[in-house]
């Protein structure tokens, strides 16, 4: 892949963000949610959607791949 590749929303799983978003509020240690935030990038080469969760509780983060598929968590610290 080159710099001047682009992302093609297209190709993008939307119907598994609503899940993504779920999981990273409700598993990954912030209490009482205030902001969530995904965010997809392809700067490696593959596909990564990251949803970041903020709260009381610190900050959190789960990585997807391009299927939708949790590979990464990070709990809240």
């Amino acid at each position: 892949m080159g710099p001047n590749t682009v992302l093609s929303h297209s190709t993008l799983p939307y119907d598994r963000f609503p899940a993504l978003v779920e999981e990273a509020t409700t598993t990954l240690g912030v209490r009482s949610p205030r902001s969530w935030q995904i965010t997809v990038d392809r700067l490696t080469g593959s596909l990564v959607i990251r949803v970041v969760v903020t709260g009381p509780g610190g900050t959190a983060s789960l990585e997807a791949n391009g299927q939708g598929k949790v590979v990464r968590r990070a709990p809240a610290r």
